[in-house]
């Protein structure tokens, strides 16, 4: 069970990643395709983690149905920090170049 909850843990700043990479398109210089590769890089790395979730479960005796429904379980934490990824970048656009000067020498 600790592993299903650190995968899921792990998956929450990906989606936020891709999430923030969508909604910087046109902005700061990304392009769709950029964000695209952002998406296609983190999702192919998440068939091992799903692997790396169901195979000690199906190991430890649970049925292979429950192991793979585990295993797609604990990545779907992604696709809602991606949702939530674009909102919070959307908010933020406005202040964001202005929260990232430097503060003024004295």
């Amino acid at each position: 069970m600790l592993l299903i909850i650190a995968i899921t843990v792990h998956n929450f700043p990906e989606g936020l990643a891709v999430g923030v990479g969508y909604a910087s398109v046109e902005k700061n210089g990304m392009d769709i395709q950029q964000a695209h590769n952002l998406a296609l890089g983190i999702g192919l790395q998440n068939f091992p983690e799903g692997l790396a979730v169901s195979v000690p479960l199906r190991a430890a005796g649970m049925s292979t149905l429950q192991s793979f429904f585990w295993g797609q379980a604990s990545g779907m934490v992604e696709p809602l920090a991606g949702i939530i990824g674009v909102v919070c970048a959307t908010a933020v656009e406005g202040i964001l170049s202005t929260a990232l000067l430097s503060p003024p020498e004295r």
